[in-house]
């Protein structure tokens, strides 16, 4: 995964990296997770060498700049248990997650033409998430367990 630009987004160059891998996989190797999980960042600018740029935040546009936590999306697989990156966006405290929902779309979509099968979402019920999962029309009132 040398040399791939990670750039805030859906990673489109892991994608086609990935996709040379999936080949080689059978089929049950083939179902995987994606897992939504957030975290707090230490605001700061960074010097990127290989680009020769200071790094900037760039986010979707319902998101507020510069503010600091991170929505990050993963692809677990069950068999290996490896994780791979696919993805990620900086948000803020109060992002509203019915964004993630396209996002989320966006990232199955890329996966399954690479012959992935993503079989589970997973996440915690953060509030945006809780709003993501509104948008999905997947409701889960107090006490309820989804499984």
């Amino acid at each position: 995964m040398q040399n791939i630009q990670f750039k805030p987004g859906v990673l489109d160059e892991v994608f086609h990296k990935l996709r040379f891998k999936v080949e080689a996989m059978r089929d049950e190797e083939r179902v995987c997770c994606l897992t939504l999980d957030e975290m707090s960042l230490t605001p700061k600018m960074e010097y990127d060498a290989g680009s020769d740029s200071l790094w900037k935040r760039y986010t979707p546009k319902s998101y507020r700049y510069g503010q600091p936590h991170t929505c990050l999306y993963v692809r677990w697989n069950y068999d290996t248990m490896e994780k791979q990156t696919v993805g990620y966006h900086f948000t803020s405290n109060s992002t509203d997650g019915t964004i993630f929902k396209e996002i989320i779309l966006d990232i199955k979509q890329k996966a399954s033409e690479i012959g992935l099968h993503v079989e589970t979402v997973s996440s915690d019920m953060g509030s945006a998430n809780r709003a993501m999962w509104r948008a999905f029309s997947i409701i889960c009132a107090p006490l309820c367990e989804i499984i």
